[in-house]
């Protein structure tokens, strides 16, 4: 049955949901995320006038000015000397990049990991938005992957949106046995420009080495904030029993009735999360941690507290 069939709530990632975020979001800022990128150089909020990127209009000449911005078609036309003047470029681009693998698929209560992930995008987007970035994603599902290049219109984060959307689209996660958090990271690596604002959303299972060496070259020109998406039973204790669980398109039961299983599972959660933690101590990223199980505002929002 695909996930997307009903729109089942917590499951299907639906575009009108993200869009409505934009509503409840107003007037919130992303002073968090900012102040901890803000150690680079070029985090500037202003709009200066000066050579930059960016034609904003034509003037008279005024003494003075730079010979180099003469408008000569303008001073063709008219007869008289005009100068072109720049918006010098000080937005930076802000990068969603959603890793939907196939153990994304996966929640116990109130919503999957890839339906927390989807949230936690659209409110960064939002905010980012809001903050005047020009938004973009990569979005890596089991069997696709999508570019949205960063643009100054919200059209480019609408378009996360439905590709967000249609990674959710599938009957079953597909068999894969390539590691799809680091396809993201190459992907990142390729696409992303320097000076950009990068917020990686993944449950990081598939953390190896390579993504350490990976997120290494990533973070030298680029800020990183890492957004761990979790479900409680990859955190807590299971309760005694019996369960079916569903990997590559197979079903298998384990049973957890004693202290040894307790254990074994507490200790591979332990390790996991150990894991993380390390990659991002070790190269100095902010890790906040989003539970699929609890409201995604207020917890993306308690984290970004100025």
């Amino acid at each position: 049955m695909s996930l997307q069939a009903d729109k089942v709530p917590g499951i299907s990632i639906d575009v009108d949901d993200l869009v409505r975020l934009r509503g409840h979001l107003a007037g919130s800022r992303l002073a968090g995320i900012r102040r901890r990128a803000s150690y680079r150089s070029g985090v500037r909020d202003t709009r200066a006038r000066g050579r930059g990127m960016e034609y904003e209009e034509t003037r008279a000449y005024v003494a003075g000015d730079d010979v180099r911005t003469m408008d000569w078609r303008v001073m063709a036309r008219t007869g008289e000397a005009h100068t072109k003047i720049f918006a010098e470029e000080k937005e930076r681009r802000f990068l969603l990049a959603v890793d939907l693998s196939a153990s994304m698929f996966y929640g116990t209560r109130q919503g999957f990991k890839s339906w927390a992930a989807a949230q936690t995008a659209a409110h960064l987007g939002w905010l980012a938005s809001f903050a005047g970035d020009r938004v973009g994603g990569l979005i890596v599902a089991p069997d696709s992957h999508h570019e949205v290049r960063p643009g100054k219109t919200r059209a480019g984060l609408l378009n996360v949106f439905h590709h967000l959307a249609e990674a959710s689209r599938i009957d079953l996660p597909p068999a894969s046995r390539d590691n799809r958090l680091n396809f993201l990271l190459r992907e990142l690596q390729r696409v992303v420009k320097p000076g950009s604002i990068i917020a990686l959303i993944s449950d990081f299972i598939g953390l190896d080495h390579q993504s350490m060496e990976i997120l290494s070259a990533l973070i030298r020109h680029n800020d990183v904030n890492a957004f761990w998406i979790y479900d409680t039973t990859e955190a807590n204790a299971w309760p005694a029993g019996h369960y079916q669980v569903l990997t590559d398109r197979h079903s298998l039961g384990f049973d957890i009735t004693g202290k040894k299983q307790d254990e074994w599972l507490l200790d591979c959660q332990r390790q996991h999360r150990l894991r993380i933690e390390n990659l991002t101590s070790s190269f100095n990223i902010p890790l906040i941690p989003v539970s699929c199980n609890q409201g995604i505002t207020r917890q993306i929002m308690s984290s970004l507290k100025s």
